[in-house]
């Protein structure tokens, strides 16, 4: 959920915000709707802008670590958490996205999302924790995902609040209203969360129907749960780069 305003124009970041928003079949991150290269810098930055004078070398290298990376979050839409962990980690270690914000936030961002939905919470933690130290265009979004993901129950009320407010759109309202909602049904809380789900202008979307499914599993409504998450698992149109995207499906594949 990253992107650089820098050189950018304000349709083009308003045209990006949306489409992050969107994926309820991507912020944040937090969830976000990428670039071509992963996660777009932020402004100030400091980073190698690709011209004319950058050596052929560091624009395959580049290009090598952004196809790495791809690889690694194919892993991570299938559902290979450790694999995609081990994926992500090994581009950091390579040191092919030293130096570039936005293949480095996108590694992080993977790994700390990857071992949140295996259930590694203190280890996502510490993933998130390096990620959000960065600078990030959705701060707010991007700690609400770490914190839902990662059990910082105290911190989301009031971010998600702060964000329904700042985000009076129908989009902004969708995440609000399917955060809130994942919240409390990792909480326990499945007559809340299907409550609030009702609230969202779209409880027709991915991370929505896999709330749904997930608390009519925990409900023991197995036909209505296998329904809804085939219906997550095999949306034609899913995008392997959003964030909100892999979380549906991360809650869906918990659905037995």
């Amino acid at each position: 959920m990253r992107s650089l305003l820098g050189s950018w124009s304000a349709a083009v970041v308003t045209a990006c915000v949306a489409v992050e928003l969107l994926a309820f079949p991507s912020i944040a991150s937090a969830q976000s709707k990428e670039t071509a290269t992963g996660p777009a810098r932020p402004q100030g930055v400091a980073m190698r802008p690709v011209s004319q004078t950058e050596s052929n070398g560091e624009v395959a290298l580049d290009r090598r670590a952004t196809i790495r990376l791809d690889s690694a979050q194919h892993i991570l839409f299938d559902g290979r958490y450790a694999d995609a962990m081990t994926a992500f980690d090994a581009v950091l270690e390579s040191g092919a996205a030293r130096g570039n914000y936005s293949l480095t936030s996108w590694a992080q961002h993977g790994m700390a999302v990857s071992a949140a939905l295996a259930g590694q919470v203190a280890r996502a933690r510490a993933f998130y924790d390096e990620l959000l130290r960065g600078p990030s265009l959705f701060p707010l979004a991007d700690s609400i995902e770490a914190a839902v993901l990662t059990g910082g129950r105290g911190a989301v009320t009031a971010m998600l609040d702060r964000f329904g407010l700042t985000h009076p759109s129908m989009l902004g309202q969708q995440y609000t209203h399917s955060f809130r909602a994942l919240d409390l049904a990792l909480n326990a809380n499945c007559n809340g969360a299907v409550d609030e789900i009702s609230q969202a202008p779209d409880a027709g979307r991915p991370l929505p129907q896999a709330i749904r499914g997930f608390c009519a599993a925990k409900a023991g409504h197995k036909a209505e749960a296998m329904m809804l998450r085939d219906s997550v698992l095999t949306q034609p149109l899913a995008d392997h780069r959003s964030w909100p995207m892999i979380v549906a499906r991360g809650l869906a594949l918990k659905i037995h």
